[in-house]
């Protein structure tokens, strides 16, 4: 069943890579994904705002084919809905299997030609490629290489110093397909597109902040460091993302030591000509302190926000405001 709805507010549309499809009686096939974007929603509305959510194959021209919106509690599709703004959270669908879809790139840079997007596909192109990362802050970064082959992982090995290594896919986030590994027991097959790094030992901590192994998010709205959290493994992994079972704790940002700020604020400089943004740099720091990007996202994981253990909705807060003042104004001509 379709429905029509009033625009006299400004639309946000949350478009996804996988999810959210026209079908069905809802948009997500899990509770807790439905109860976000409730929340989401709920709170847009106090700062003016409809919120609507699509697969991102639904956009045509700064509108929605077909959408979710939550209406007298119930989710109701919507055909044909002009927007106002995007929140992307489908720049994975750029990036699927290690390699840049082109087709799906110019997609979204023809879109956000249209539409004033969160972020623009220059930003997630910069997070989601870490040979970018590396080679544009060398200072900043674990030494790394790009490799297509064992062989190729054989010869750049002799340029690493530490025992172990780390390999992991050259696009993507999430820390998923990421492999510590020491250098005298590799894989027998290396995928195209492979990223090889020095192993970071974190084990030594964050001094005032974490005593073991971590790493650092420093989110960032528009230039400003929006707040920080650090995440720590499951026990005997070194892997910390909360997506791979960590676990995290916000820290007050006037503890977070001062190289890593300026280092986040030097990542944010890239893009001040790109507004609005919203992303993180995560950092790893060593036994002497030193912090190392390890990785930047464009999409840093929102629902934790919503409820439970990690939950501080006051960043929705925060991230609709911004959001609010970034729509443009509509001018109407008269004569």
């Amino acid at each position: 069943m379709f429905t029509m709805i009033d625009n006299k507010k400004p639309a946000v549309a949350i478009l996804f890579t996988n999810t959210a499809k026209a079908k069905g009686t809802k948009p997500f096939s899990t509770r807790n994904s439905g109860r976000v974007w409730t929340i989401f929603s709920r709170k847009a509305r106090k700062y003016g705002l409809n919120v609507f959510l699509a697969h991102h194959k639904e956009y045509k021209d700064g509108r929605l084919l077909k959408c979710w919106h939550k209406e007298n509690k119930k989710w109701k599709i919507i055909k044909d809905q002009p927007i106002d703004i995007i929140y992307s959270r489908f720049a994975g669908s750029i990036y699927k299997h290690n390699k840049v879809n082109k087709k799906a790139l110019k997609f979204k840079l023809d879109m956000a030609s249209q539409v004033t997007m969160i972020n623009h596909p220059i930003l997630d192109d910069f997070c989601w490629d870490k040979r970018v990362v590396s080679e544009t802050f060398p200072q900043y970064t674990p030494k790394t290489f790009v490799v297509n082959t064992l062989h190729g992982l054989k010869i750049v090995l002799s340029k690493i110093n530490t025992k172990k290594i780390i390999l992991k896919p050259r696009y993507g986030t999430l820390g998923r397909k990421v492999l510590v590994v020491d250098r005298d027991k590799l894989p027998k097959k290396i995928e195209k597109n492979t990223l090889v790094q020095e192993f970071i030992d974190t084990s030594k901590g964050i001094k005032g902040i974490t005593k073991g192994v971590h790493d650092m998010r420093v989110i960032i709205i528009n230039g400003k460091i929006d707040h920080v959290h650090v995440r720590t493994p499951k026990d005997g992994l070194l892997k910390a993302n909360v997506a791979l079972g960590g676990s995290k704790e916000f820290v007050d940002k006037k503890k977070v030591p001062r190289k890593a700020k300026i280092i986040a604020k030097k990542v944010d400089k890239l893009f001040k000509g790109l507004y609005p943004r919203v992303f993180s740099v995560d950092f790893l720091f060593n036994e002497k302190g030193r912090p190392y990007i390890v990785e930047c996202n464009s999409q840093p994981m929102i629902d934790k926000y919503a409820f439970g253990k990690y939950a501080d909705p006051s960043f929705y807060d925060r991230l609709l405001e911004t959001i609010r003042i970034s729509i443009p104004v509509k001018v109407v001509e008269s004569y």
